[in-house]
This record gives C-alpha cells, structure tokens and sequence, in this order.
C-alpha cells in the first residue's frame, strides 16, 4: 500500500498525446480526476498527484527520456534480440532487465 500511495503521488505526463485538450490543465486534471474515482472505489481519500511539463516541452519529453536512455553507457545490455525473443519469450525480459 505504500508503493501503491507513492505511485499515485507521482504520476507523469509526457509525449504528444499528453498535448490533447484545449489548454495545458485540462487532460493531466481529467486524467486525476478519472484516476481518483476509480481508486476511491477501493481506498476513499486517496488522491493523485498528476506532474506535467508545460505543453511544449511535454511535446517531447518522451523522445528526451529515451535519448538520455540510449547515452547510458550499459544500455545496449539491455536490448533484447528478436532472436533471444523467440528462443526464450516474454520471460527474457526479467533475465536482461531485473
């Protein structure tokens, strides 16, 4: 239940569809407010804390985060091959990235 609080205090908009509606607020407010009536269901009170760059920058944090990704030194460790892919499955994911 902690890391469930946790979670729902930092949620992140990032990417062009994040962009949707007529003004920077209204998807991260509609987003909050459809997440919190769906978790008051089971937790009453909690609430949502939904962070979100302005639009512009929103624009393209995702494209951002991946080339940070992409410059760290070991993260070619982590591709996975659609050769490793086929010979061990979905599971291949908890061996390369635990």
């Amino acid at each position: 239940r902690d890391q469930q609080a946790q979670l729902l205090g930092n949620v992140v908009l990032s990417g062009g569809g994040a962009c949707l509606g007529p003004n920077d607020a209204s998807f991260s407010d509609r987003l909050r407010d459809e997440v919190e009536s769906i978790i008051h269901t089971h937790t009453p009170g909690w609430k949502v804390k939904v962070l979100s760059p302005d639009r512009r920058e929103r624009s393209y944090c995702s494209w951002l985060g991946g080339s940070i990704m992409a410059s760290i030194g070991m993260f070619n460790d982590f591709w996975i091959t659609k050769k490793e892919y086929e010979e061990y499955g979905p599971s291949i994911i908890n061996r390369k990235c635990p």
